[in-house]
């Protein structure tokens, strides 16, 4: 294995990207950690030299990052023993730092209220931006999969909306009204006149930019952040905020955790509960404010 690391490292993201389809972030992400590894010194025994390197990584980044780090060597060295590269996996039973689960930062629905209003104007950049903001509250989608979406992942005549989630899974998520009315307005005026700027046709995806091209993660940020400063809310405000929000203000409405899950596309349903303590902190306030002995 010390050999030739670095192909073995090629051939464990061909692996990430191709079988399991993870993200090209976390591809990359993972490949930085593996090969930090790889560069470390080669005459300690391997357990030591990640025991060491973690420890060393612990001192000068955030947690997050070393519990990150830990889950790539780990699972190089799975897939190394799985591919009778190793004849143990050398990394069971590592772990990186417990971190504490952060419950997620929602809007308050006067905010959203204001966040919708605050794009003004029917020039095409307007017009698009106020599509944008809707499709990502009335959803839920993450910003890759709103930056994904194409002209044909609107299903108007279902009031539905085709997401491609992590690992490509498609699922459908119902989309308000409004928010349909934004993407016709935008489809019917705006695109077409981005789509004409292009130096290359941008086939069919849905939302463009200025120049015409297929808009990516940062510009959708930009275009949150900017309306979230116009319409003055104080609040850290994302794309991943409108999606806790929309997540949140399903759940403090009623909505069963198993429905929202589906929605948001997520694998298990451990990771919706957190949505759950969200309520549960409201009605702990609702609580305190109100009952006589709170």
């Amino acid at each position: 294995m010390s050999l030739r690391p670095q192909q073995l490292l090629a051939d464990f993201l061909v692996y990430l990207g191709a079988e399991l389809q993870v993200s090209p972030h976390t591809v990359e992400a993972y490949r930085r950690d593996v090969d930090r590894l790889l560069e470390g010194a080669q005459d300690l025994p391997i357990r030591q030299r990640i025991a060491d390197h973690l420890r060393e990584l612990a001192e000068s980044a955030a947690p997050a990052s070393v519990a990150r780090a830990a889950a790539a060597i780990r699972g190089f060295y799975r897939f190394l023993h799985a591919e009778g590269l190793c004849d143990e996996d050398i990394a069971t039973g590592l772990l990186g730092p417990r971190l504490e689960q952060k419950l997620p930062k929602a809007l308050s629905k006067k905010n959203v209220e204001a966040l919708l209003l605050a794009v003004e104007g029917d020039d095409p950049l307007a017009v698009r931006d106020r599509a944008i903001l809707h499709v990502l509250y009335a959803t839920g989608c993450r910003v890759s999969e709103a930056c994904g979406l194409r002209a044909t992942s609107i299903l108007e005549d279902r009031r539905l909306l085709r997401a491609f989630g992590k690992g490509n899974k498609e699922r459908l998520v119902p989309i308000s009204d409004e928010a349909l009315a934004r993407i016709a307005a935008y489809r019917a005026t705006a695109r077409p006149l981005l789509r004409s700027r292009a130096a290359k046709d941008p086939g069919d995806v849905l939302f463009l930019s200025r120049t015409g091209r297929p808009l990516d993660r940062v510009r959708i940020w930009q275009v949150v952040r900017a309306a979230c400063e116009r319409a003055g809310i104080d609040a850290a405000c994302s794309p991943h905020a409108l999606r806790h929000s929309f997540a949140t203000h399903l759940v403090s409405g009623g909505a069963d955790l198993r429905s929202v899950q589906e929605m948001l596309g997520h694998a298990s349903l451990a990771t919706t509960q957190v949505y759950t303590h969200v309520d549960a902190e409201r009605l702990r306030k609702t609580h305190a404010r109100f009952h006589p002995r709170g």
